[in-house]
């Protein structure tokens, strides 16, 4: 779990990002600011992750994209895939071109083009299966977020792991999670300083409207729950969240294992 925040700073979680290591194989979901740092803090070389799967273009996902596809490239990545729903080539593009001026720098010094100017970029926008060049079946569903936004079941041997990415609850959610090992799930909507009790009608009002977007951790529980998942692992939280109340919210909907994530936690299967 590189980075557990969300889109508000914080000195305690890096923006959301995870590794998945199949084998010897780092699969990057999300790039959140700090990306880069975080892999280094794991001791995951950034230029041996060469397969990058953004479940959705909201800047807390993606700001560390930058420095992760032009310090990797630095560092020798000769080599990289981004996998996302359909804007992710313009974003890309997007990048390349803000940038186009110190890439041309850099291949002046002798570094070659590829591993930047030869990204593949796999655009979808329909749930199915994604043909990424891994060792694992994966599978993409649509989520309930403000923008298209697609959670990821990755099924390797007789092991399932699955990202939701930001959702409200769905109906989508639980069948990707269906007997899942482990479920990483979107559970912002836990109590902080910032909500807590206030009066102030304009965080009320964003209260209000957060409801249609992402889980509380109650119904994180009970998404994991109908899904027979046997692992759930909470993230994507706001500054000040109290991990206690939250694990107290999910256990008393969840019969499984129940984990608060926090930055560069490491989860075995």
């Amino acid at each position: 779990m590189l980075g557990t925040g969300s889109p508000r700073p914080d000195l305690e979680r890096s923006g959301p990002a995870q590794v998945l290591h199949i084998n010897s194989n780092p699969i990057l979901i999300d790039c959140g600011e700090g990306t880069t740092t975080q892999l280094l803090k794991a001791n995951i070389p950034p230029e041996n992750v060469n397969v990058l799967m953004f479940t959705h273009l909201h800047s807390d996902h993606f700001f560390g994209y930058g420095q992760f596809l032009l310090g990797g490239w630095g560092r020798g990545r000769r080599k990289l895939t981004v996998v996302g729903p359909k804007g992710i080539r313009e974003f890309h593009e997007t990048v390349i071109n803000m940038y186009k001026d110190d890439i041309a720098y850099r291949v002046s010094l002798g570094r070659p083009e590829n591993g930047v100017l030869d990204v593949k970029i796999i655009e979808f926008d329909q749930a199915g299966e994604i043909h990424v060049d891994i060792p694992a079946k994966v599978t993409a569903k649509e989520m309930v977020h403000n923008v298209p936004t697609f959670g990821y079941r990755f099924e390797i041997d007789d092991m399932v792991i699955v990202f939701s990415g930001d959702t409200a609850p769905t109906p989508n959610i639980v069948e990707l999670a269906r007997e899942a090992d482990v479920l990483v799930l979107d559970a912002a909507l836990s109590k902080t300083g910032v909500y807590r009790d206030t009066k102030d009608p304009e965080l009320l009002k964003i209260w209000e409207n957060l409801q249609k977007e992402h889980c509380t951790p109650e119904q994180a529980g009970n998404i994991a729950q109908e899904a027979g998942a046997k692992k759930l692992v909470m993230t994507h939280f706001l500054p000040n969240v109290i991990p206690e109340e939250v694990k107290e919210e999910a256990e008393g909907r969840f019969t499984g294992e129940s984990i608060v994530a926090e930055d560069l936690m490491e989860i075995y299967i």
